[in-house]
């Protein structure tokens, strides 16, 4: 790899995986990513031409969640929101200064953020933690298969990261939030709860979240390919995942979405249950939707 950039080139192989049938061309066409230079933060734009691929110095699984369209005729601005695969991989600091991100919010545990600190151009990340280190003690795994796993999982953060979410939630209505970034290590999990989260409140469809949650699966797979010779971490949470669970299976989205309508009504429901001014989601939606 060489400064400034990363080394894309052998990231993946052919067997492993074939990025250019990752997704169907009408969602991201790789060969037109958007870059922070040409987005319109000011207008939304219809999911049928928005390029939720966002290239950001080579950082893998950067996406706008922009161009969804919600159940009240608006749609989610682009430009305002982005999620990510982890951002201390990123070392093109002019890269970083036209993406031109107001806010920084880092999911990871504080043992990953040890081993990978942001760098310094960087600065200040929030720290936001919607699982701790050593969440699953004493906790019945469930491990049928991948889908009903990650499915558990999310409902664990549903429970355990509910006081996460609050302050993620309060951040973005200040005055200067956006444009805000999130990220995990990979961009899948935790990143994918929030996300869901999010555009669950501005009311895009559970279809179209479990859409977006599915687009996190070859991304993943060819960041964890990139990294098997580059990262060395104990225990690290990527390198030890089947390829099933690495896929990010649009079902495991599905079936956690299924589960929290069943006990809320929506996600967007359980949010409402938060202790959150009363009018931080009401802004959410009037900076955030077209």
């Amino acid at each position: 790899m060489t400064s400034g950039t990363v080394d894309r080139s052998h990231a993946v192989t052919p067997d492993v995986v074939d990025r250019s049938h990752a997704v169907t061309p009408d969602v991201v066409d790789r060969s037109h990513a958007v870059t922070p230079d040409v987005v319109d933060r000011s207008h939304a734009v219809t999911p049928d031409v928005v390029d939720r691929k966002v290239e950001l110095g080579g950082v893998y699984n950067v996406r706008d969640l922009g161009g969804y369209p919600t159940a009240d005729g608006h749609v989610v601005r682009t430009g305002l929101i982005f999620r990510a695969s982890s951002l201390h991989r990123l070392t093109d600091e002019e890269a970083w200064r036209e993406f031109g991100a107001a806010s920084v919010i880092d999911l990871r545990y504080q043992r990953e953020i040890d081993a990978f600190p942001l760098p310094d151009f960087i600065s200040p990340a929030t720290h936001a933690p919607v699982l701790l280190e050593g969440w699953q003690s004493g906790r019945v795994r469930r491990d049928e298969n991948a889908v009903e796993h990650l499915a558990w999982v999310y409902e664990c953060m549903l429970e355990l990261g509910a006081h996460t979410v609050q302050e993620i939630l309060a951040q973005l209505v200040d005055d200067e939030a956006l444009p805000a970034i999130f990220f995990c290590m990979a961009g899948k999990d935790r990143t994918g709860f929030v996300a869901a989260v999010l555009l669950s409140i501005l009311g895009v469809s559970d279809e179209d979240i479990a859409d977006d949650f599915a687009l996190s699966g070859a991304e993943v797979l060819a960041l964890v390919d990139w990294l098997r010779s580059r990262e060395d971490f104990e225990n690290h949470p990527m390198m030890n995942q089947s390829e099933e669970l690495l896929r990010a299976p649009r079902g495991a989205m599905e079936l956690f979405l299924a589960r929290v309508t069943s006990d809320y009504g929506s996600l967007h429901d359980w949010a409402l249950t938060l202790d959150l001014d009363p009018s931080t989601i009401e802004t959410l939606r009037t900076r955030l939707l077209a």
